[in-house]
């Protein structure tokens, strides 16, 4: 069973340095400095952003963070037109390399949706997330917890809508 750690100064460095994709998934995925970035600049003007450690026991395997978006254009939350606000947004999941294949990233999205429907940021009755067509691995996990196509598509990625109301 998986456990969901916030990023400290403790994990940084791991986090960054060795959770890793694969080079196919390189094209689908951004990296953990470029997910902290994001959060930092999310936070630091008046967004939010939730980023986590995913750990099997004391192993970090993965990184994953959801946003949460109150209204278009505040804060650093600039999701198109496509998405109804407010609105929770799984922002990332990258389990590394060599730990796929074995629940990490389902027990991680699991995690994070009863989180997101404790209503940390504030209320909302959906979640969003988006894939890149081609990412099949993506695809499957998302719509395996009922995350349907909107029939939108939001820079090149598919958006896809999970209802929690």
């Amino acid at each position: 069973m998986i456990n969901l750690r916030k990023i400290t100064h403790q994990n940084l460095c791991a986090c960054i340095y060795d959770i890793k994709t694969t080079e196919e998934q390189k094209a689908f995925v951004d990296s953990n400095v470029e997910s902290l970035a994001e959060a930092y600049a999310s936070v630091t003007n008046g967004g939010f952003a939730t980023p986590y450690a995913v750990y099997d026991d004391d192993v970090m395997v993965g990184f994953v963070m959801y946003t949460y978006g109150y209204k278009p254009g505040v804060g650093d939350f600039k999701l198109s037109s496509p998405y109804v606000y407010p609105c929770y947004y799984i922002w990332r999941i990258l389990i590394d390399r060599n730990h796929q294949r074995k629940g990490y990233g389902k027990q991680a999205i699991e995690k994070i949706i009863a989180e997101i429907k404790t209503m940390p940021h504030g209320s909302a009755d959906r979640v969003y997330t988006s894939w890149d067509p081609n990412n099949t691995a993506s695809k499957s996990l998302f719509e395996s917890f009922g995350f349907a196509e909107t029939g939108d598509i939001d820079g090149g990625e598919v958006v896809v809508r999970l209802d929690i109301a």
